[in-house]
């Protein structure tokens, strides 16, 4: 039991690394910082999260113990205060979104994690729908020898569990009326709808096939919004890197990119007009640059 604790705490902490992937640190053994209480979450809720009547949003899944939760990102949740999760968005949410105005606007949002933009994109007048990996498809994993990924695998299904129960808890504190499908990001399903924007916030370079991702979104909304981490050296022309090797053992992170890399590809979709901007944000702490791509048709 002592040894599967460790693992949660160790992917727990590596959660928080998802988006630390700069060239100077993908070398790096993955480290782990995590801190205080980190226990499996309860039988309720760590069993198969169910879905609404019409078999695709999910119920709400009802969470009150924060102990069962692992927040991915620094967010005031009404009744219980500030939960500290790993990034810190709060001071830079309007520029980690690209400045776009949402009131009005129906939201496609890929990868909630917390919730925290989910529920900031609500309080700006949209109305969110959000799309998680199922359980049964804890991560897109990078292909290292099944030897080493076996010890990631059941941690890693309680990790997410956790990171959901988060995002419930939130959902029920807020009040918030947005909406979660759990399915495949690579196929999205006509029965979403059309959306007048979609957001990809730090999650494409978690993702093997990520230019697939975007031609969704392109396909279901006319404004696109991409944020990833900024790497100066890939900058001024369209360049994807490869993250892993076989020495820092990065199952959680496929790619470095530029953003010219997603101007250039939505501009072949015919997104006419495209913006880029960076901005700070913080990591524990510490400050780190993003990049954030508009393109609209």
């Amino acid at each position: 039991m002592g040894k599967a604790r460790s693992a949660i705490r160790t992917l727990e902490a590596n959660e928080s690394d998802l988006l630390r992937v700069s060239s100077d640190s993908c070398n790096e053994d993955i480290e782990d910082k995590a801190s205080g209480d980190k226990r499996t979450p309860s039988a309720s809720t760590l069993g198969r999260s169910s879905v609404s009547n019409d078999n695709f949003f999910a119920v709400p899944l009802k969470v009150k113990d924060v102990s069962d939760c692992y927040f991915y990102h620094t967010m005031e949740v009404p009744g219980y205060g500030v939960m500290d999760g790993d990034w810190d968005l709060r001071r830079g949410v309007d520029e980690y979104l690209g400045k776009v105005a949402f009131a009005g606007q129906r939201v496609l949002e890929i990868g909630p994690a917390s919730g925290f933009l989910t529920f900031e994109m609500e309080k700006r007048g949209a109305e969110v729908v959000s799309v998680e990996v199922t359980e049964d498809h804890g991560w897109d994993f990078v292909p290292y020898p099944a030897s080493r990924l076996e010890e990631v695998f059941g941690p890693r299904r309680i990790v997410m569990q956790r990171l959901k129960n988060s995002y419930w808890l939130s959902r029920a504190a807020h009040h918030s009326k947005a909406k979660v499908y759990y399915g495949d990001v690579y196929h999205l399903p006509a029965a979403l709808g059309e959306f007048d924007i979609a957001v990809m916030g730090s999650l494409l370079l978690h993702c093997r096939d990520p230019l697939r991702i975007v031609e969704q979104c392109a396909k279901k909304a006319g404004l696109l919004i991409i944020t990833d981490m900024f790497h100066p050296e890939l900058e001024g022309a369209p360049l994807c890197r490869l993250a892993p090797a076989p020495e820092n053992f990065l199952w959680h992170t496929w790619w470095h990119f530029s953003a010219e890399f997603f101007t250039q590809f939505l501009a072949v979709m015919g997104f006419a007009a495209t913006e880029i901007s960076t901005h700070q944000q913080y990591h524990r702490g510490r400050e780190y640059t993003l990049f954030t791509v508009v393109g609209r048709r």
